[in-house]
């Protein structure tokens, strides 16, 4: 009979915390606004200059991820060559340029998902 109680409270513990993350990103419900915040999309809309903006930030991060292509190639290069040619920590340096290039790579593509996530999580 314990054993019964205890496989009961685990299943219904674990299906609570298994269905809680979803109840928790639930729009809540909305009171009534005191203040109104900004329309980010009409301000972006009517902006002036906001399509040379957003075509900046295209740019920007299209040489971002070329920088880490080239630094993850050299990154390899020194790891590859250098403990060959007499440099001691050149390993080290390259598996930490590699670690370093794979993640500046990973925030410039999730970049901008993070920062939407972010803003409708406070809108």
């Amino acid at each position: 009979m314990h054993k019964v109680r205890t496989l009961t409270a685990t299943v219904a513990t674990s299906t609570a915390l298994a269905v809680a993350p979803f109840y928790a990103w639930a729009a809540p419900k909305k009171p009534k606004d005191v203040v109104d915040g900004p329309n980010i999309a009409a301000g972006a809309q009517n902006a002036p200059g906001s399509s040379a903006i957003g075509d900046l930030i295209d740019a920007i991060g299209f040489y971002a991820i070329i920088a880490c292509l080239v630094g993850l190639l050299l990154s390899g290069l020194i790891l590859a060559i250098g403990p060959r040619l007499g440099f001691t920590q050149a390993s080290t340096i390259g598996k930490v340029g590699i670690f370093a290039s794979l993640g500046v790579a990973f925030l410039v593509g999730i970049s901008a998902t993070l920062i939407n996530f972010f803003y409708n999580a406070g809108a």
